[in-house]
Formats: structure tokens, sequence, C-alpha cells
């Protein structure tokens, strides 16, 4: 009883802090809100690129001509394709069903072979809106080179014959909203809040204020006022993450992976984890301001070369090698994997292996520098 009296008292005292409730529960919310507004179109600016596949099979030098100036067209920097070239259908369509292409363009070929026709067939992914999207532009750029080819063909040319075949895809082709992409990378921001920030910066105070000396002059012994500490942390963190959910669920729809129990695991996982640094940065920060700057630089990397926001797999190998280091990198890839979506060619035994070996490390090094933390020296 009497710990729970202390546990209540110690969270009330820091949830009436501002800066608290802001930075750990109001801001990402509002960062959601205006990300998925500003960024909804599947994360890209504009909402209008797509991924060309394009396989070629030599036929009419006329037909071949023409195909290959209206690609130049729609491929170039205004274009709103991304052209790439693949040795064979197999591997195109391979990579489509990853989720890596939208559509797939077949040149060529023996499509009508008692024709003079070029043949054209066009494979999408079915039941996946911007592989649709991309196919029908595509039929509507072919239609119009047709004109293309009666300019340069003789009379007995008779064009571009399009076929389109639709193909079924993986589950992680699936068309991904912005919002779904996002909803790991705030839940991690609340946790970075309350684990790199709140934590440390609350446990020096007390340490430096002597605090916590007077405290333990009280029945109360340092081991409780750990524990206490870190329910604290624990109910903070599950108050922004109820807050999260209910605007998720029933403002953005997001899918049904966040309900799932290995994406909870992942939370949890989470949660220990940017924990047991945040307590290291508290046992190797002897003052208040140093404890900032560090949690701040922390929370930085952690936030950026995590991957919450944008791709980081693409970076130079100068910064590329803080994504492979911090946890977050491999947690918000989890959350995102619990929901359907992968973004990442990873084992998923990695993705669990790396934080819970930063659990470890840093709760062993805490532990070292209990007595030093808890000001009981």
């Amino acid at each position: 009883m009497r710990f729970w009296r202390f546990t209540r008292s110690f969270f009330l005292a820091e949830i009436r802090e501002f800066e608290v409730v802001f930075w750990s529960i109001v801001f990402p919310l509002l960062l959601y809100v205006f990300l998925s507004a500003v960024l909804g179109g599947n994360g890209k600016a504009g909402g209008m690129s797509f991924n060309l596949g394009v396989v070629r099979n030599s036929t009419s030098a006329v037909g071949t001509m023409a195909i290959s100036k209206t690609l130049d067209a729609v491929t170039g920097s205004e274009g709103p394709f991304v052209a790439t070239p693949f040795a064979s259908l197999e591997e195109a369509l391979e990579q489509m069903k990853s989720g890596k292409q939208d559509v797939v363009a077949e040149l060529g070929g023996e499509l009508i072979p008692s024709s003079q026709s070029f043949p054209v067939r066009l494979h999408s992914i079915s039941g996946k809106e911007s592989s649709q999207v991309a196919t029908n532009i595509l039929e509507l750029v072919f239609d119009k080179a047709n004109l293309e080819v009666a300019r340069l063909s003789d009379h007995g040319f008779k064009g571009i014959v399009i076929d389109t075949q639709a193909v079924a895809g993986s589950a992680s082709s699936r068309s991904v909203d912005y919002k779904d992409y996002l909803f790991p990378s705030v839940a991690l921001m609340m946790m970075l809040s309350v684990a790199l920030l709140n934590s440390p910066l609350s446990l020096g105070f007390y340490r430096s204020s002597g605090t916590n000396r007077k405290i333990f002059t009280t029945p109360l012994r340092p081991l409780e006022f750990f524990a206490a500490h870190l329910v604290k942390l624990l109910i903070t963190m599950l108050i922004s993450l109820t807050l999260l959910y209910a605007m998720a669920w029933f403002i953005y729809g997001v899918r049904d992976g966040i309900f799932g129990l290995g994406f909870f695991l992942t939370l949890l996982l989470g949660m220990l984890s940017l924990i047991s640094i945040g307590l290291v940065i508290a046992a190797i920060a002897s003052k208040e301001s140093s404890v900032m700057v560090i949690g701040q630089i922390c929370y930085q990397i952690m936030m950026f070369m995590g991957g919450f926001f944008f791709p980081v797999m693409d970076l130079p190998w100068s910064v590329k090698w803080l994504v492979y280091l911090v946890p977050t990198t491999y947690l918000v890839e989890l959350l995102r994997r619990g929901m359907g979506i992968q973004t990442m060619e990873m084992a998923t035994i990695w993705l669990v292996t790396v934080p819970l070996a930063w659990m470890l490390i840093s709760a062993g090094v805490f532990s070292l520098n209990f007595r030093k933390v808890m000001g009981h020296a």
C-alpha cells in the first residue's frame, strides 16, 4: 500500500508539469495529424509517382522506336513513372509482387504472331489501387503512341496492341497509407520522449536537489523508489499510447494489425529497451543540463536514423552505420511488419535481437551505477 501511494504521488507530481504532458502526449499527436495531412499520398510528395518495370522483347523496329519515345516522355524528370529495366519477365513480376514495382510493361513478343502489330502486355497487381491507376495511365499513353506509330510506319502496320493481365500480390505488396506507415513512428516517439527525456531528467533533479536522500530517511527504500519510477514511466507511456490508438482507430481508421499480440509485445520490448537507455543517460550525466543535451542528441538520432518518417537504407555509409546501430530502426520495422508492412530486407530475428541486446547491456550498465543514480552512494 505504501508503494502504490508513493507511486501515485510520484506520477501526479510529474504529470502536472506542462512540458511532460506536451512533449510526451500532445506534440506526437499533433505531429501525427500534420504529417498525415501533408504527406497522405502514400508518403510521396505530390502523391504522383509510380514504379514501372520494363521487359523488352525485340520485334518491329518501327514499334520499338515509337515505344522508346513514349517511355522517354513518361519517365523523364517531369514524368509520373520511374522505369527499371529487367532481363526477364519472371524477375520483374517477383519485384512487383513484393511491392517494389507498381506495374510491369512487357514490350514485344508473340502476343499476336499473325499480325504486324507491336504487342504490349501490362501486368498489374489485382486489388492494389496504385497499380491499377498506373496501368490505366499507361494504357492511355500507349493509345496515343499509336498515332506516332502510324506516322512512322507503312500502311500495313497496325499499331500497338495492348493486353492487360492482373496477378495476385503478396501481403507486403498491399497499398500502404501514410497514416499506417506513420503510426509505429509516433508510438515510438512517445516512448522516446518519456524514456530519454522525462526519466533521466526527473532522476537527475531528485539526485541533485537532495530529494532522494530525504526520501531515504523514511521507511521507503531505494529499490521501492526505483520501482515507483518505472511504474510511473509505464503509466505515462500507456496513457499516451491509449490516446494515439483512439485517434488512429476512430479518426484515421488504421488497419487492424495494431491490435495483434505481436504488435503489443513489440511495444513492450520498445518500452523496456528505451527506458533502459534512458537510465544509462541518468547514470553517465551528473548534471541536469548534461542530461538534456545527451537526451536530445540520442532522441534526434534514434528518430531520424531509425526511419520514422522516410526510408533510410539508401543513405551513404558515412551516416548509414547509425541506422544499423540504433534500436529504433529494428523496433519500427518490427511494428510495421506487425501491420503487414515491410520496408527492410532483414530477418525478423535481428529485429528482436538488437533491441533486446540494447536492453540487457543498458540494464547491466545501470545496475553498476544504481547507488549513484539513486543518490544513495
